[in-house]
């Protein structure tokens, strides 16, 4: 493990794992979603068997990093990944986020452009997901935007109030496989409850409340957009996300294949061949 501290004081613990000699000059930068950790792609780490220099990190606030009461925003764990980038000495590399990861990434290419962006891997995450008041009943079907206000709203309180734990594991229950393992489960909710409060439901209110269509035409790299046949995320709003960026490449999983929130989890043989031959196809 390293370590960094960022602009504000908030010390960030990453996984910096070398690609083994003879192998792949190229960089993968995985991203997590909200409240899970870089211990989320372990599996994933191991089947890549140092094909390429891959570095995994824990947002502030989660997981090993530090604590901070700053930075309870999608554009501030963008900068985060920046200033990652920058302490690592990455020029270019290849980003893969997963549910809130997307958001991150997006802001990253919001915000900087894609001049460190060799590809994108987007994972199982709508590009709107709350009903903001512009969209049209159509366009919510589209995008998969399907939580309004009062649903945001009553989610954060139920973090922040006495029944925050079952809260928690109640959310991470509606993302995995019906038929996932007790001590699988348990794993994942343990990564889980390492995001600190009141910190997560500030961030969680910041992400589901973003917007990011706009961003999506902009996006100017190959990328790869994956959903899951079972899902709670709608995977016509993968289909959907595939259709605005350019020249984007669209992988729908099988329950076979992992086709859950977390299919380098779930099935990482699978999606390490998936991912491996996007990268390659790609790399220059």
């Amino acid at each position: 493990m390293g370590e960094f501290v960022t602009r504000d004081g908030c010390t960030i613990r990453y996984q910096d794992t070398e690609a083994a000699p003879g192998r792949s000059d190229e960089t993968i930068v995985l991203l997590s979603g909200w409240s899970q950790t870089a211990a989320m792609y372990d599996r994933l780490v191991k089947v890549l068997d140092g094909r390429y220099r891959t570095v995994v990190y824990d947002y502030r606030n989660h997981g090993r990093s530090g604590a901070s009461d700053n930075g309870a925003r999608i554009a501030s764990l963008a900068t985060d990944l920046r200033e990652l980038l920058d302490h690592l000495a990455i020029t270019r590399a290849h980003l893969a986020g997963n549910s809130m990861g997307c958001s991150v990434l997006y802001s990253f290419v919001d915000l900087y452009g894609t001049e460190r962006v060799k590809s994108l891997v987007l994972i199982d995450q709508p590009s709107v997901c709350a009903l903001v008041p512009w969209l049209t009943q159509e366009d919510a079907g589209e995008v998969g935007a399907i939580m309004d206000f009062a649903g945001a709203a009553g989610f954060v309180e139920g973090l922040l109030g006495p029944d925050a734990e079952a809260v928690r594991r109640n959310f991470l229950r509606s993302m995995v496989l019906d038929d996932i393992s007790e001590e699988d489960f348990a794993y994942l909710l343990e990564q889980n409850m390492t995001l600190r409060m009141p910190y997560g439901a500030r961030l969680v209110l910041d992400h589901v409340m973003q917007d990011w269509r706009d961003v999506l035409p902009r996006i100017d790299v190959p990328t790869l957009v994956t959903g899951g046949e079972l899902s709670h995320v709608d995977a016509t709003s993968q289909r959907w996300i595939a259709g605005q960026i350019p020249g984007a490449q669209l992988e729908v999983f099988t329950r076979a294949e992992g086709g859950d929130h977390f299919p380098f989890f779930e099935n990482p043989e699978h999606f390490a061949a998936v991912y491996t031959r996007f990268i390659d196809s790609v790399a220059t």
